[in-house]
This record gives structure tokens, C-alpha cells and sequence, in this order.
């Protein structure tokens, strides 16, 4: 067998899997970004989505962010889009390493190639998000002068709404663990994450509902890459202590919240006070059961 697919087959620690993970979306977002396309085509697009969701009867955009006006829940749902599926994300796969080492690279292999077939629909289908159009009440579309003038516009693709990542991150969670634990009610729980995600991403105006389609089908595409790499995958899971696994991953979890949240223009502020309680508590979460562990084994000699 080629050492390459030797190294995609093998699992690795928890630390370098996850940093895996990272490295892989700060690519993700860079690749992004020479990707943008300019207002009048992003528009265009926009009219042709929803001309086309009209048609199947899956123009859920207006209603959806219509009822999270009136009930008062935008201002949760932005900070549900902007804080939750990067800690979720993190968690999780920390849980699904410790969890499944033998089947985790097929995991890691289905993520990292869900990105590439992602890349390629934003770069040809630059779109609009809903709330850049007037019919949704949420605001107007810039010019291409006023986009490039933005500051977030220099570090994101904001024509790149074609691809919902973030509802393709949801499925993939939720599918991934009932794969793995096709027997726990918890696992069958994880059913209810894409339905958030779903109306937070949609109820914000970021996306629309054939975007949560497309986003499914990228992380479908690395499923299948990931059979054929990694087929057949083995099934036996290695024990794991509960309190262990749901440490380290809430831990990680709090870790990367805290991380992502935190500003650096302004590091010294009070408002950076919860960022940082989050990434301490973090870290002692991770160190907390491998201290434990050693003590245990000295103690044991």
C-alpha cells in the first residue's frame, strides 16, 4: 500500500486531528476569497435561486425571516450564526476521535474533501445573500465600490453563499454520528442540530434553502471519496471513559469558542473577559483527565 494512503488511513491524536481541522478551514477561507464575484452578477443569481425555489415550492426565505422578526429572535439567531458551529464543529470531532479512532480518517476524509466541490460552486455561482435584497427587509445590496471599501470584505467571500457550509457542517454531525452509533438515542438526538441550523441561517437572511441543499451534497461528495478510500472501514470502536470523552470535547469546544471570539484589536477590554474565562476553562477541561490519568499510573507503580 502507498504511504500516502497509508497516512490518510491512519488516525492520529486528538490534538493533531484537530489541528488538522483548523488548518483546514483557514485554507478553506483564503481559498475563498479571490473567489468573490461583483454585486450585479451575485444579484442575478439571487433572481434565478429564487425563481427556481418558487417553481419547487421551497421559497421559505420571506417567511422564515418574517416570523423571526415578529417573534423577537434575530438578534439570538445572528449570534447563533456567528459563535455556534465552529465550537460545535470542534467538539464534536473531538468526541468522534476518541470515540471511533478506527473509523475516525474516514471522518476526517469526508470533511476535508466536502470542501472542494464547495470551492468550485461558489466560484462559478457568486450569489447574493437574502439580505441583500430589499423584498426580505433586512437591507439593500452595496455597490462594488462600498464591498471592497469594507473591511470584513478584505478576509471573507460575501458573494459565497451558494454553498452553506454551515448547514453542510449540521447534516455531517448528524449523520457521522448515527453512522457511528447507529444503536444510541443520543446520536439520533443530533437530528435536531440541522433544523437549527436550518433556521438560523435562513432566518438571518445568510442564506437560502437551496443553498442547505447544496451544502448536504458537498459533504455527500466526501462521503463517497471517503468509502472509496477508506472501504471497507473497520467497526470496532475503542472503549472510552465517558467523563474523559465529554471533557476533552467540551473542552475543545470552549477552547475554539473563546478563540474565535476574541478580539484582538481590543484585548484588554471587559468584554473580553468572557472569552477568556472560556479558553481557560477550556484548557483545564483537556488537561484536567490526562493529569489525572498519570497520577492514576504512578500511584498504581
Amino acid at each position: 500500500m502507498p504511504r500516502a494512503v497509508q497516512a490518510i488511513r491512519r488516525c492520529y491524536s486528538v490534538e493533531v486531528e484537530l489541528l488538522t481541522v483548523a488548518l483546514v478551514l483557514v485554507v478553506w477561507h483564503a481559498v475563498r476569497i479571490p473567489l468573490e464575484g461583483d454585486v450585479a452578477v451575485s444579484l442575478a443569481h439571487a433572481d434565478d435561486v429564487l425563481r427556481v425555489e418558487r417553481a419547487l415550492s421551497l421559497d421559505l426565505e420571506g417567511s422564515l425571516i418574517g416570523l423571526t422578526s415578529s417573534s423577537n429572535v434575530s438578534g439570538l439567531l445572528e449570534w447563533l450564526y456567528a459563535n455556534i458551529h465552529l465550537p460545535v464543529l470542534f467538539g464534536f470531532l473531538a468526541a468522534a476521535r476518541q470515540l471511533a479512532p478506527d473509523r475516525y480518517p474516514a471522518v476526517r476524509t469526508t470533511f476535508i474533501v466536502s470542501f472542494v466541490p464547495a470551492a468550485f460552486v461558489i466560484g462559478l455561482f457568486p450569489l447574493a445573500p437574502p439580505h441583500w435584497l430589499p423584498e426580505f427587509g433586512l437591507g439593500v445590496p452595496p455597490t462594488d465600490a462600498e464591498l471592497a471599501d469594507t473591511a470584513g470584505a478584505l478576509f471573507h467571500n460575501v458573494t459565497a453563499a451558494a454553498a452553506s457550509q454551515h448547514f453542510g457542517f449540521a447534516v455531517f454531525l448528524a449523520a457521522t454520528s448515527i453512522w457511528l452509533f447507529p444503536r444510541s438515542w443520543l446520536a439520533w438526538t443530533t437530528l435536531a442540530y440541522p433544523a437549527l441550523a436550518f433556521l438560523v441561517i435562513v432566518g438571518t437572511g445568510n442564506h437560502y434553502v437551496v443553498d442547505c441543499l447544496v451544502g448536504t451534497l458537498t459533504f455527500a461528495v466526501g462521503a463517497l471519496v471517503a468509502w472509496l478510500v477508506h472501504h471497507p472501514v473497520t467497526s470496532l470502536n475503542t472503549p472510552r471513559q465517558p467523563g474523559v470523552v465529554v471533557s476533552v470535547a467540551v473542552g475543545y469546544a470552549l477552547v475554539v469558542w473563546g478563540f474565535v471570539s476574541f478580539d484582538l484589536t481590543m484585548p484588554s477590554g471587559r468584554h473580553s473577559v468572557p472569552d477568556l474565562l472560556a479558553l481557560g476553562a477550556g484548557a483545564v477541561l483537556v488537561i484536567a483527565p490526562r493529569l489525572s490519568a498519570k497520577e492514576a499510573i504512578a500511584e498504581a507503580n
